[in-house]
């Protein structure tokens, strides 16, 4: 699960239909050049989350070229000059089983209920879009985007399904996602009736000034995760496993540095393995 912020929780990404093309487009690009496959993507105003999986090992290539078209696209259209995502690395948490995956997922979805912006996820106004919802062909955004380049003029956007719970049917697995969609929805609607509050409604949200931000204060000092599992036991066995690679990349690193130029990285090694051609062991 992919998590990333704006400048100081500025409202940068609020939807319009250019901001919405510029994140199609650079979503589209970013996964062909990497070979990143999307399963859910949500795009709020100040932050984005999604669900991808990797199977080139190419996760940081993606996360490069999104951050990048998207950062100087959406300045050039704003016409400001400042860094538009905050300076916090990206989030990247690793979903450990089918289980974990699916309710990612559905977070994902659910986020603009979630965030008591609009009633149901098909309200927003900005990007969504989840396995089933959206295969289609992007067109170049008429805005910072060369059209005599070398960037193709249209991309396809493809949003596939995960390979989890493959005993089910394409129709068996959405269902059991929108299912658990409706739980996160459910849920927030109890705490606005509670609350004896409302949702704010696509329409305010499409107003806002892209350098408001929200009134709330942001927390300070919390968990960055690197793993998620509700099982403790799958849980621990991927700290284990993130410590041994750790100790051994720092091993093999070191002997790197001092010269021995054949000896063996770990799986997972991505930069030395992609800039200085070091050998690494099978995944």
């Amino acid at each position: 699960m992919i998590t990333r912020r704006c400048t100081q929780r500025q409202f940068l990404l609020t939807p319009c239909p250019r901001t919405n093309q510029i994140i199609r487009y650079s979503l589209a690009r970013a996964a062909e050049v990497s070979g990143v496959r999307l399963h859910a993507v949500c795009f709020m105003s100040n932050h984005w989350h999604g669900v991808v999986s990797d199977p080139l090992a190419r996760l940081p290539m993606f996360l490069e070229h999104l951050h990048r078209l998207i950062a100087k696209a959406q300045n050039a259209w704003l016409n400001r000059r400042e860094n538009l995502w905050a300076s916090e690395k990206t989030s990247v948490v690793r979903l450990l089983t089918d289980a974990d995956v699916l309710e990612k997922m559905a977070y994902t979805i659910a986020n603009p209920t979630s965030a008591k912006l609009v009633r149901s996820p098909e309200e927003w106004p900005g990007v969504l879009s989840y396995w089933s919802s959206e295969r289609t062909e992007v067109e170049m955004p008429d805005v910072f985007f060369d059209k005599s380049g070398d960037l193709p003029k249209q991309i396809p956007l493809n949003i596939v399904r995960p390979r989890i719970f493959s005993q089910l049917t394409d129709e068996q697995l959405t269902q059991m996602l929108l299912d658990k969609v409706e739980t996160f929805i459910e849920h927030a609607r109890d705490e606005v009736v509670e609350a004896e509050s409302s949702f704010v409604g696509a329409t305010v949200v499409l107003n806002q000034a892209f350098d408001s931000k929200p009134k709330t204060e942001q927390p300070l000092g919390s968990l960055n995760p690197r793993i998620a599992a509700k099982s403790p036991t799958v849980r621990v066995r991927a700290i284990q496993s993130m410590r041994a690679f750790t100790k051994a990349y720092r091993a093999a690193w070191l002997c790197f540095r001092d010269g021995i130029r054949d000896v063996l990285f770990p799986a997972g090694t991505y930069a030395l393995r992609l800039h200085s051609g070091v050998r690494c062991a099978p995944g």
